[in-house]
């Protein structure tokens, strides 16, 4: 998410915002405040002592220049624009940032896929669902809406050796326990050097 800046600073991801902003168009800072809460809605509340001080280490950094503007009835403003260096440190950002949320978009396809059945079980239910598991676990594939009809088909073929984690702890006066399997899928397995 960071890019470098010269003498090896980073662009913090508050001057990333800065950036962002000011590739709409140059601004003063009161109305960039202003469009940075119109960004965030509510979820950061971007303040001009941490503004003001981001946008003199941009000017610094020679990622964006400044003009004042100087009013006869109201008081002078500093107008920001983004540089050529500031426009390639933000479209670096933005690629590195797109590759970031890739990976946090497949990894929350893949535990959402996990965790795909949550709900109340009967003992007896809960033993048929461990009983076939434990089934499908010697034969090497079993699917999982067999044993719990509400789910969509979910064949599992686990492969060896099988990780093996039991998880248990007191939560608000319940006892939780979590049993979890894990395998490289067939075909997937991975060499040391890796």
């Amino acid at each position: 998410m960071y890019s470098f800046m010269p003498r090896g600073g980073r662009v913090s991801p508050v001057q990333l915002w800065l950036l962002l902003v000011l590739s709409e168009g140059p601004n003063y800072g009161y109305k960039i405040i202003q469009r940075l809460r119109e960004m965030f809605r509510g979820y950061w509340e971007p303040k001009a002592g941490t503004i003001y001080p981001a946008l003199d280490r941009l000017s610094r950094a020679s990622l964006i220049s400044s003009r004042v503007e100087h009013r006869d009835d109201a008081p002078d403003r500093r107008y920001y624009r983004i540089t050529e260096k500031g426009e390639e440190v933000l479209r670096e950002a933005v690629r590195r940032w797109s590759r970031v949320m890739e990976h946090i978009e497949a990894y929350g396809e893949s535990h959402r896929a996990i965790r795909r059945f949550r709900g109340r079980l009967s003992r007896e239910e809960l033993g048929r669902l461990l009983v076939k598991m434990g089934e499908g676990m010697k034969k090497g594939r079993f699917d999982l809406s067999e044993a719990l009809p509400l789910l969509e088909t979910a064949t599992v073929e686990p492969s060896e050796p099988l990780q093996v984690k039991l998880l248990y702890a007191w939560e608000d006066g319940k006892l939780e326990v979590e049993l979890e399997f894990e395998w490289t899928p067939k075909g997937e397995e991975r060499t040391g050097d890796e």
